[in-house]
């Protein structure tokens, strides 16, 4: 009975992980070879590197508080909109534990990002992007992500107030 326990264990834990892992699986399920993606993982000791590396003191703690980042793109325009509805489609089968906090709809581009709560101060985000120029992006970062420190890096939630307000509620 402890054998076949433990051989169960030994085959859920993998596919738990891997189910966890949005990149591996989007790139195990939908990467075609006749439709080529750049694929970018950096780890928790690359990031530990670049927070010893940088003078910033809020970009060195926000590195050093993440686990990863990894990234895949795609620059083929009709490969672009494949992929990001691909990327969707994925998302909502086999991350049902993840929410959408935002979502971006316009005529030229397309955007959702997608939080999983891992534990009181760690989160996974998926942000899936499709930009005005039909370049397709899927970020995804791991770790305790401190979303002010991330938006005063990138200037990209400046004149967000309504987003910012919702961030410092769920934290």
């Amino acid at each position: 009975m402890k054998k076949a326990l433990l051989v169960t264990w030994l085959v859920i834990i993998p596919a738990i992980l891997i189910a966890n892992d949005f990149v591996m699986l989007f790139m195990e399920r939908c990467a075609e070879t006749n439709r080529p993606l750049n694929n970018v993982n950096i780890g928790k000791a690359m990031l530990e590197r670049m927070a010893e590396n940088t003078n910033d003191e809020e970009l060195k703690e926000a590195f050093s508080k993440l686990n990863s980042i990894r990234i895949i793109s795609s620059d083929s325009r009709r490969d672009s909109r494949y992929y990001f509805r691909k990327a969707d489609e994925l998302i909502k089968e086999a991350f049902a534990g993840y929410r959408e906090v935002v979502s971006v709809n316009e005529q030229e581009t397309r955007l959702s990002v997608w939080i999983k709560e891992i534990g009181e101060k760690e989160q996974d985000i998926i942000l899936l992007s499709l930009d005005e120029e039909d370049k397709f992006t899927v970020i995804t970062v791991t770790g305790e992500i401190d979303f002010r420190s991330i938006a005063r890096l990138s200037g990209s939630l400046k004149n967000e107030p309504e987003l910012m307000k919702q961030t410092d509620q769920e934290q």
